[in-house]
């Protein structure tokens, strides 16, 4: 198998290898009294959603190289010798399973085991005492947030993040990450010091109790020399300060590296939990942003913190709006309005994702169907809008051919799960 190159310095550069995961048994388990606990406001009617993520995959595949499910590469992982035992030996430690659901993944096929770490794993004889909101209804309970693959871990330059989740739903998904990273045929050449954060490696240790919060919605690549991440519902100051003061000790022997963190403060609200879900880049010199948030006068423009990494020790200063503070870096980036200019429909659009884009390309860029004053807005801003199914429909279609373009995806199901695009990819590689 050929290794992966890690390689991403940029939010918008053509894609290359992108890591997702198909909606599995883990959707179709979750009962309504599970959902507040396991972060979602509905259930999913899981054959749609995988429809509509089958669809969202097949559109990526127009310009990506590959197009990854973590599941397939957890399972290579695990099929490397050793790698199963002691995943299920961490996770036991991580999650507190009990000694005897230890020893029946381990007992497993690789592929089983993975299906069952990721989707559940029921109880041959449900105990007498079950409560369907309580975890010990299952063996092994699912985890169906994994199909935002953009949180548990981050590719980071020429480097990765294993990120430490801030709710206890998410607490195995990095672990998985970690594995697949460290252990994966075609990612194992990568070494300690290309790993810039790891809060999950030291808590199994014990080294650490308390873990701080890093979630990859909040990482965005926006050059090869700057990075922001927002400091968030999901991703705490603290956990930036260690990533910066990582990176500013590898810039020390690497000065072609990142010369500077921007932390977005941000408020901590359900309907903002990632810098992601109010801003993201969509070409060379466009961003698709959630107004209130970053229009210069605005009374909830939010303060960034800059920390420049050059120096010997970390140094940081604060002022408001992250456009101006990108314009101050020479990165002039111009504000699409997710809702268009119409406020109602600028709180409606954000709340699905309007503002969640993904990039293919410069300026070829996927989000929801439903975000429709969104679309207005892009097209008004030179991009043609088409649906997945007219691009798909067209075989001969080259979406490289420089054209700004909106490729809109149906997701009624996929929507109500509160992530967009940019939420369920994890970029490996971008050219």
């Amino acid at each position: 198998m050929q290794p992966i190159q890690l390689s991403v310095f940029s939010e918008t550069a053509r894609l290359r290898q992108v890591v997702v995961h198909d909606p599995g048994p883990e959707i179709d388990r979750m009962v309504p009294g599970m959902m507040e606990k396991l972060l979602f406001d509905d259930i999913l009617h899981g054959d749609l959603a995988r429809q509509e993520h089958g669809v969202f995959r097949q559109v990526l595949a127009r310009v990506a190289d590959e197009v990854l499910d973590i599941q397939d590469l957890f399972i290579e992982a695990l099929q490397v010798e050793g790698v199963q035992a002691a995943f299920v030996a961490d996770l036991g430690q991580l999650t507190g399973l009990p000694a005897a659901t230890c020893e029946a993944l381990g007992a497993m096929d690789p592929a089983q085991a993975a299906r069952s770490v990721i989707g559940g794993l029921l109880w041959a004889d449900p105990p007498a005492h079950t409560h369907w909101e309580q975890e010990f209804d299952y063996r092994v309970r699912p985890i169906p947030n994994l199909l935002f693959m953009r949180d548990p871990a981050s590719v980071v330059g020429a480097g990765y993040t294993v990120n430490s989740m801030a709710t206890w739903a998410r607490e195995r998904e990095p672990l998985i990450l970690s594995y697949v990273f460290r252990h994966h045929p075609r990612l194992r050449q990568h070494t300690d010091q290309e790993r810039w954060f790891d809060q999950v490696t030291p808590l199994i240790r014990g080294d650490i109790k308390a873990p701080v919060s890093l979630e990859g919605g909040d990482v965005l690549v926006l050059s090869r020399r700057v990075l922001a991440v927002g400091c968030s519902e999901r991703t705490q100051a603290d956990a930036v300060h260690l990533l910066a003061e990582r990176l500013r000790a590898h810039r020390a022997g690497n000065p072609d590296s990142f010369d500077h963190l921007l932390m977005v403060l941000m408020p901590k609200k359900r309907s903002a939990m990632h810098l992601d879900t109010i801003f993201t880049r969509i070409s060379e010199d466009e961003c698709l942003v959630y107004p209130p948030y970053f229009v210069p006068g605005s009374r909830e423009l939010l303060n960034v913190t800059r920390i420049d990494l050059r120096h010997p020790e970390l140094r940081m200063s604060t002022q408001p709006g992250l456009l101006q503070v990108l314009r101050d870096l020479g990165i002039d980036l111009q504000p699409i309005f997710c809702g268009g200019n119409d406020l109602i429909m600028q709180q409606r659009e954000q709340w699905t994702d309007g503002a969640n884009a993904f990039c293919l390309a410069p300026g070829v860029i996927t989000s929801y169907g439903r975000n429709i004053a969104t679309a207005e807005a892009l097209d008004r801003a030179g991009y043609r809008v088409q649906s997945a199914a007219e691009v798909l429909a067209d075989p001969g279609l080259d979406l490289l051919d420089g054209r700004k373009r909106l490729i809109q995806i149906e997701a009624g199901e996929l929507s109500r799960a509160r992530g967009g695009p940019r939420c369920m990819t994890m970029p490996l590689a971008r050219a």
